[in-house]
């Protein structure tokens, strides 16, 4: 993994973070919500940026400690300041962490690190044998209202591409990792206003847009787009996967 987030770790970037946590929230609570009861000891939260998905994993489990790991020190400060309690660690997420953990959590990584299949089997190893689970979202595609957010997406896989990732994650998670059997899998169609689409679109088109050529035409038509009163709606499609370790 590169020493840095593809779409950056500046105040805009942690901006955009947030507005991604607010909408795929609901989801992402249902999912935690569906994992099998288990006594959880101890969480991992893998790329955990400035901590919203730490801060869903400790209301969902307050009795365990809980480690967030991320490159950036910009997220991990943040971080710090919205989930207290929780211990966050810069480290690189794709070499083998020491814990055993009960939980391991990973919202939108996978489309950005290079060999999914092998940081999946890694992220195996670190599991509790006999009951730890690995707990992953990613999007599989998202509906295209215009060719406007056709030109965005393929933009985006260029830009990720060049840093080694794949893009959306959702395809990674036909593996069946390391040592694990799949408890569940499903794809949830999760609607998102389009101007809500179009916040979150320009404020990440503005980190790499001068690595495209209409990069500046993106952040500006979402810019414009997001003040509207365009009433479509962009449905994503998220898998849901996860994966319990067997007792090794």
């Amino acid at each position: 993994m590169s020493d840095s987030y593809t779409f950056g770790d500046s105040a805009l970037a942690r901006e955009r973070l947030g507005i991604v946590a607010e909408t795929f929230e609901a989801p992402t609570r249902a999912l935690i919500a569906d994992l099998p009861p288990s006594f959880v000891r101890y969480v991992i939260d893998v790329g955990c940026g400035p901590g919203y998905t730490s801060a869903l994993l400790a209301d969902a489990f307050p009795m365990a400690p809980i480690t967030g790991f991320d490159l950036s020190p910009a997220m991990l400060e943040e971080a710090r300041a919205r989930v207290p309690r929780a211990t966050f660690v810069r480290a690189d997420i794709t070499k083998p962490l020491k814990l055993p953990a009960d939980v391991l959590f990973a919202r939108l990584v996978l489309g950005h690190v290079r060999d999914s299949h092998v940081v999946m089997d890694t992220w195996a190893r670190s599991l509790r044998p006999a009951s730890g689970t690995m707990v992953c979202e990613e999007p599989l595609r998202f509906g295209m209202p215009d060719e406007w957010f056709e030109r965005y997406e393929a933009a985006v896989a260029s830009v990720i591409a060049g840093g080694g990732g794949s893009g959306l994650g959702g395809e990674a998670l036909d593996h069946t990792p390391f040592d694990t059997e799949r408890s569940i899998d499903r794809v949830v169609e999760h609607p998102v206003p389009v101007t809500r689409a179009a916040a979150m679109f320009w404020r990440n088109a503005v980190q790499w847009g001068d690595q495209v050529p209409d990069g500046t035409a993106l952040v500006d038509h979402f810019r414009a787009l997001e003040r509207s009163d365009d009433d479509r709606v962009v449905t994503w499609q998220l898998r849901q996967a996860t994966y319990v370790r067997r007792r090794g």
